[in-house]
């Protein structure tokens, strides 16, 4: 199965605008990649190197499987996604709750990572 650097493009111009709802700019600087290199990238005009789609997969919490072949809707889109929702959705004191929430998840979390 041969690579689409169009579709894989597509994709990554879909988590930038969809997903973080970034500029260019922005994004390129999440990635650590020149906003001309995103750019070039999301225009299909080359298949972006290994070394800069781990970048992406990395900065971004996407898998590299849904990048290249769109296996699925990555499980940490739809879950990015199901947040976004909850959150668009929500009131002023609803998401104090759940701004809360998250912070005493992560302060346990962190506590079991050192123990």
């Amino acid at each position: 199965m041969a690579l689409d650097k169009i579709v894989i493009g597509a994709r990554i111009r879909r988590i930038r605008e969809e997903i973080f709802e970034e500029s260019r700019e922005k994004f390129s600087i999440r990635c650590d990649l020149t906003e001309r290199h995103i750019g070039q990238i999301e225009r299909g005009d080359f298949l972006p190197s290994l070394s800069t789609l781990d970048k992406i997969a990395f900065a971004t919490g996407i898998e590299m499987d849904y990048i290249l072949y769109g296996k699925g809707e990555n499980r940490k889109l739809q879950v990015r996604e199901s947040l976004y929702s909850i959150i668009d959705n929500s009131d002023k004191e609803e998401l104090k709750m759940y701004y809360k929430c998250i912070c005493n998840i992560r302060c346990y979390i962190n506590k079991k990572i050192k123990e």
